[in-house]
């Protein structure tokens, strides 16, 4: 019960609140450091022309059939998109966000790109075709600070 109450959750924040954002209702402009998020998340970060772009809504719809992956791996999407509104989750992002986001990764405009960034904020993966969730997943559970994870769920401290 409680797997699928998280489940959920999960979907309203990849699918619902996005859609209030784009709306205008409570939406927020987030300045982000990607430095922030060291240690605490792994970051995917989803560059395109805009969300119509057949690469990102494939990227995107297979993200959010698999969002309890997503959640379980502690894993931030962020969407910095050329024409519309980039975000974290619900949250807009700043131009200054995008820019700086761009600049550090070396991304030029006029495509897709996808970066995985793990916790300890380097780059993983880096790809200009959409990457198949189980394949995101399979790299960071191949990591040694995800394997840490998984073993102390198992094996829970007395």
């Amino acid at each position: 019960m409680m797997k699928f109450i998280s489940s959920i959750s999960v979907l309203l924040l990849l699918i619902v609140v996005p859609s209030m954002a784009k709306a205008g209702e409570r939406s927020s402009v987030l300045d982000l450091d990607l430095d922030a998020l060291r240690w605490k998340n792994r970051v995917l970060v989803l560059f395109s022309p805009s969300e119509s772009a057949p690469s990102f809504r494939l990227q995107k719809q297979d993200l959010e059939a698999n969002a309890e992956g997503v959640l379980g791996r502690d894993l931030m999407i962020l969407e910095i998109l050329e024409h519309g509104k980039s975000r974290a989750g619900h949250l807009l992002l700043s131009q200054e966000t995008e820019g700086n986001i761009r600049k550090r990764l070396g991304v030029r405009s006029g495509g897709f790109q996808v970066f995985l960034i793990g916790k300890d904020g380097t780059v993983k993966l880096q790809s200009a075709e959409p990457v198949p969730a189980k394949d995101i997943f399979g790299l960071i559970d191949s990591m040694p600070m995800r394997r840490q994870e998984m073993d102390s769920k198992k094996n829970p401290p007395l």
